[in-house]
């Protein structure tokens, strides 16, 4: 049974690695809405602000 430890480390590894990716891909997607909202209400202010912009 001692040679197959190291498959067994390796299997253990890439389910935590599933489960870290996983948990990404939830709280990103959960994000996305917000982020978005923020990223469109910051590009309309910044166009307000270049809108007030005059060069005389």
């Amino acid at each position: 049974m001692k040679r197959f430890r190291n498959g067994q480390s390796t299997l253990e590894y890439v389910i935590i690695l599933a489960a870290v990716v996983g948990a990404i891909i939830a709280v990103a997607a959960a994000l996305k809405p917000k982020i978005t909202a923020t990223y469109n209400t910051l590009g309309d202010k910044m166009q307000n602000k270049a809108n007030d912009v005059t060069f005389d």
